[in-house]
C-alpha cells in the first residue's frame, strides 16, 4: 500500500508545487489564458492544464525509474491522465462557484465549510479513483487513498499559505 500512495501521491504533490510556484512568479504568461472565463473563472487556465498534466507525467515517468529501474510508455501515459484529471476534476467546482456567484479566488461565505471540503475533495477524489481503475484495485485501497490524499492535500495547502507560495488554504 505504501508504494501504490507512492505512486499516486509523489508525481502530483511535485507537479502541483511547482505549478503554485509557477503561478506566484507569474510565469509561462502566453499559457495564462482562461479555459473559459466564463464556465470556470479567470483561474482556470491553459498554464494550470499543460503544466500540471505534463509534470505529472514526467514525474511519473521518473518516478516509475527509481522503483522499476526501468522507462515504460505506460508510466508516463499513466501520469499524463493522472494530472488531467486532476485539473479537469477542479472545473465542476469552480463552474459551481461562478454560477452562485463567488468570485474566482475567493471563498464562499454562504457555503463555506462545504467549499471547503469540495476544494480539498474534488481532484483527489478523481485522480484517487482513475489510479484504482487503472491499476484494477478495490474499494478499500480507493477509500485508504482518498483519505490520504485529502489530508496530504490539506496539509501541503497549509504549508504553501505558511511560506507564501499560496493566498488561501
Amino acid at each position: 500500500m505504501i508504494i501504490v500512495s507512492i505512486e499516486l501521491f509523489i508525481p502530483l504533490i511535485l507537479a502541483n508545487v511547482i505549478h503554485m510556484f509557477i503561478v506566484k512568479h507569474d510565469l509561462f504568461l502566453s499559457l495564462k489564458k482562461p479555459l473559459n472565463e466564463n464556465l470556470f473563472g479567470r483561474n482556470k487556465t491553459y498554464r494550470g492544464l499543460m503544466v500540471v498534466t505534463v509534470l505529472t507525467a514526467i514525474f511519473q515517468l521518473i518516478l516509475s525509474f527509481i522503483l522499476d529501474a526501468k522507462l515504460d510508455d505506460v508510466d508516463y501515459a499513466i501520469g499524463f491522465i493522472l494530472g488531467l484529471t486532476y485539473i479537469l476534476c477542479e472545473l465542476p467546482n469552480s463552474y459551481a462557484k461562478r454560477r452562485l456567484g463567488i468570485k474566482p479566488g475567493d471563498k464562499s461565505v454562504k457555503y463555506k465549510k462545504l467549499f471547503a471540503v469540495v476544494d480539498k475533495s474534488d481532484s483527489t477524489l478523481g485522480v484517487c479513483l482513475v489510479f484504482v481503475l487503472i491499476k484494477c484495485l478495490g474499494f478499500e485501497v480507493f477509500l485508504t487513498l482518498f483519505l490520504s490524499a485529502f489530508v496530504i492535500h490539506y496539509v501541503i495547502s497549509c504549508l504553501l499559505v505558511y511560506i507564501k507560495v499560496k493566498e488561501s488554504i
